[in-house]
């Protein structure tokens, strides 16, 4: 009885703690920035791909211009609805998003992408130009 007993409490000590660690691990940041603008080399990457493919309408920083804001945006939405809406476009009040499934770098990159992004709309990396970490 009493080694049931310590085994139960071992077992219960043990799932309490997987289950305090997992929210930490849901909440672990894609992105890292230091020095207040240098981005780690995937997000800069994204950073890149983004300025190539995305500020003509999002803004240079995705601060908005004929498309939305995505610094905010991404505060709205999930990574997976980002994902889809990136590959399959969308429609919105006031204009549309063209679908980018066809073109093999914008599909490529949109994970790097995403993680420039998440780091603007967190607040880790303000509208400046970001410079990749060393």
């Amino acid at each position: 009885m009493k080694k049931s007993l310590i085994a139960l409490i071992t077992v219960s000590l043990s799932l309490s703690g997987l289950a305090l660690s997992l929210p930490a691990q849901a909440q672990q940041k894609p992105y890292a920035v230091s020095n207040g603008n240098e981005l780690d080399a995937e997000s800069y990457k994204g950073f890149k791909l983004y300025r190539n493919w995305c500020a003509r309408c999002h803004g240079t920083y995705g601060q908005g211009l004929a498309g939305p804001n995505l610094a905010e945006s991404l505060n709205k939405i999930t990574r997976d609805e980002f994902m889809k809406t990136i590959a399959e476009g969308k429609t919105g009040q006031i204009g549309m998003m063209p679908a980018w499934k066809s073109n093999p770098t914008v599909m490529d990159g949109r994970e790097y992408i995403y993680r420039y992004l998440k780091a603007r709309a967190d607040g880790a990396i303000g509208e400046v130009k970001p410079a990749k970490a060393k």
